[in-house]
């Protein structure tokens, strides 16, 4: 069966609007994100060290989604203000929580990982 020829153009048309509509809102996602790690490294007192910029990086990319972008807590708990030492957050990271939160020692290296504690550290 062959398509008439405006309909074939109607339906081009419709395929590029709809390319255009996601990358768009994959755009706007990505926006958002580096404008909240902006944000946060511009409210800090003092410029973070590149580490605590990687680790902050880090947690938007794979904790953000159940911490909340400000790590104040969504279906995780709220992040700062912490009293877990530096061990007890790293064997968190890459162990998990059974039930609650995945474990990452597949996914980031160590150095992420301290990186990341870096991050959660400058919270307090």
């Amino acid at each position: 069966m062959r398509v008439p020829g405006a309909a074939k153009a109607a339906l081009c048309a419709g395929a590029i609007a709809v390319c255009i509509l996601g990358g768009t809102l994959a755009l706007a996602d990505y926006m958002q994100k580096k404008s909240v790690l902006q944000s946060a490294l511009t409210s800090t007192k003092s410029s973070p060290t590149p580490l605590v910029a990687q680790g902050q990086h880090l947690f938007l990319m794979n904790c953000a989604h159940c911490h909340g972008d400000d790590a104040r807590g969504d279906e995780g708990p709220d992040l700062h203000g912490m009293r877990k030492t530096d061990a007890r957050l790293s064997a968190l990271i890459n162990n998990g929580i059974k039930g609650e939160m995945p474990r990452f020692n597949q996914k980031l290296s160590e150095p992420e990982v301290q990186a990341l504690i870096a991050f959660l550290d400058s919270l307090k």
